[in-house]
C-alpha cells in the first residue's frame, strides 16, 4: 500500500499536570487497511495513545494526523472514518486495550 498512513503520530506526548509523563516521544505510522494490536505492560501508555489519536485527550506535545490531515475536533468527518473499541468497556472511553480499524472494514 502506498500514500499517507491512516494514522500518524510525531513526537506525541501526554503529561498530566506536573506529574509523570503517560506517553512521550511517540512516533507511529499505521498504514490504511491494516489491523494492529497494541500491547504492553500496565502503565505503558496504550490507552493514553488511543485517547490522543481519537481526540478524547489533547496532547502535551507532538501531533496526530488522520489520513494526512491534522486531528481537529472541529472536523468530525475525519473521526467518522475511525473505529475505536475498548476491550473491557466497549460502550465507553474507559481505560482498556483498544482495537481500531478504518471505516471500510479493512
Amino acid at each position: 500500500m502506498t500514500g499517507e498512513p491512516a494514522l500518524r503520530t510525531v513526537g506525541l506526548g501526554k503529561r498530566y499536570g506536573r506529574g509523570a509523563w503517560a506517553l512521550r516521544e511517540c512516533d507511529l505510522d499505521l498504514p490504511a487497511g491494516r489491523i494492529v494490536g497494541l500491547v504492553g505492560v500496565n502503565g505503558a501508555g496504550k490507552s493514553t495513545l488511543m485517547h490522543l489519536t481519537i481526540g478524547l485527550l489533547q496532547p502535551t506535545e507532538g501531533t496526530v494526523e488522520l489520513f494526512g490531515q491534522p486531528l481537529r475536533m472541529d472536523r468530525p468527518a475525519a473521526l467518522a472514518q475511525v473505529g475505536f473499541v475498548a476491550q473491557d468497556h466497549p460502550s465507553t472511553a474507559a481505560s482498556a486495550s483498544p482495537t481500531c480499524s478504518t471505516s471500510d472494514g479493512r
